[in-house]
């Protein structure tokens, strides 16, 4: 697990003041943890954005200016529909011993065999999953292997085994899939007709 490190101040709380800290070239979000007061605070884009802008699920050491330093992950992320930019955000304390309830990504290893040999087309449909687990258990993403991936194949949410991590998804949601290309199936059933 990678770790990276946020230096925050804090913030009122409203939509005026978070006006005044995005019109003030920071971004507003927002503390929270289980047990805990959430703490409104504000941080620059450069010191977000390599928790934002990654494939992977990362570990963060908040820094609050008079508050301390805590531990948290992202928890979401709020984007203005036209600029794309950051407009909020919320940070979910870790606490030891208390599971956690968020978002990570999938990633793909190789090259799946039924595309490779068969020209089929790989379907990657599900690209973040919502897991529960330790912090220590925390993985950075779920990696699957597609290299064996036949076509008319697919690997399901069951299919997944990651130690301390339970999936909170329906087991039998496709992750990913290889297809047969329309036009080859349509060909090789001429063929044989």
């Amino acid at each position: 697990m990678s770790a990276l490190t946020i230096d925050a101040k804090k913030r009122e709380l409203g939509k005026k003041a978070s006006k005044a800290v995005r019109n003030a070239g920071l971004i507003p979000g927002v503390f929270y943890a289980k047990g805990k007061d959430p703490i409104a605070i504000a941080t620059t884009f450069k010191q977000l954005r390599p928790a934002v802008y990654t494939a992977d699920t990362h570990i963060i050491t908040l820094n609050v200016e008079g508050a301390g330093t805590m531990d948290c992950v992202i928890k979401d992320v709020d984007f203005d529909p036209i600029t794309d930019e950051i407009v909020h955000f919320d940070v979910l304390g870790i606490i030891e011993g208390q599971t956690l309830h968020v978002e990570v990504p999938i990633i793909l290893k190789g090259q799946a065999k039924g595309v490779v040999l068969a020209g089929g087309l790989l379907e990657h449909t599900l690209h973040k999953i919502q897991i529960e687990c330790l912090p220590a258990a925390l993985p950075e993403h779920v990696e699957i292997d597609v290299t064996s991936l036949e076509v008319g194949k697919s690997v399901h949410v069951g299919d997944l085994k990651v130690p301390g991590v339970k999936f909170m998804i329906n087991p039998t949601t496709s992750i990913v899939a290889v297809h047969a290309k329309k036009g080859r199936a349509e060909d090789e059933a001429a063929a044989k007709a």
